[in-house]
């Protein structure tokens, strides 16, 4: 299925392997994307899309520090947005600090519903307007697991605010979303101790399940979409 090339993506996080990926397939489908990402991480970035930005399929915001320095104000009604940002490194909670729990909360949970809300206030949407936003969550999201309490909280707190704002705009078009996935090859995802990384998932393969999600044209809506590694094999 074929994205309507008139949407616009807005990616939040878009140095992550994932948001990459799925910026990818928005390029690909003829779609134009903005990228926002921090500061220390915008030379990947650059070096991924610099073809996209060359032919101005695909525009860069960079913040400093926080993703809410990103003013929705100014700037376009975007018809598809994606966080994907969060922080993981796997360590027991009585070795986290304060600031560190702190830090994963305010990137995973914080930001993104402080975002939600000023991306709705600067552009209300009308009630034929179709708008997707979109949340990352993982299979954290619905169990539990060591050495990732506040990581394990964040997700789990995002799968009752999406069911939230989709009862809140059930009489709209605006749709909120949560993508839920395994362990996947990417940069985040080699923080996962102890298992093959061979049975790791794609990011490509994930990004284009989302994708054509999203942009498929009929009325279904999968508001939370759990995508499992079929084979898990843990390492010594």
């Amino acid at each position: 299925m074929v994205a309507d090339s008139k949407r616009k993506a807005l990616i939040f996080g878009a140095s992550g392997g994932l948001a990459a990926a799925i910026a990818d397939q928005y390029l690909e489908r003829g779609s134009e994307v903005r990228l926002v990402t921090r500061a220390a991480r915008k030379p990947q970035v650059e070096a991924h899309f610099a073809d996209a930005f060359a032919a101005h399929k695909a525009s860069l915001h960079v913040v400093n520090d926080r993703y809410t320095e990103y003013d929705p104000t100014t700037g376009i009604a975007y018809d598809a947005v994606y966080f994907t940002q969060a922080l993981f490194n796997p360590t027991p909670l009585v070795q986290m600090s304060d600031d560190r729990i702190e830090a994963e909360i305010m990137t995973g949970l914080t930001e993104q519903i402080r975002l939600t809300r000023a991306l709705l206030l600067a552009h209300p949407p009308g009630p034929d307007d179709r708008r997707d936003i979109c949340f990352t969550g993982s299979t954290s999201s619905y169990a539990g697991f060591a050495n990732t309490t506040v990581y394990c909280a964040v997700k789990h707190a995002l799968v009752g605010f999406v069911r939230a704002m989709n009862d809140e705009y059930t009489h709209t078009n605006t749709r909120f979303w949560l993508f839920s996935m395994g362990s996947m090859d990417t940069e985040m995802g080699h923080n996962v101790p102890k298992q093959d990384r061979v049975t790791f998932l794609q990011a490509p393969d994930v990004a284009y399940r989302i994708v054509d999600t999203v942009e498929h044209p009929s009325n279904m809506f999968e508001p939370e979409v759990l995508i499992r590694r079929r084979t898990i094999r843990r390492t010594s």
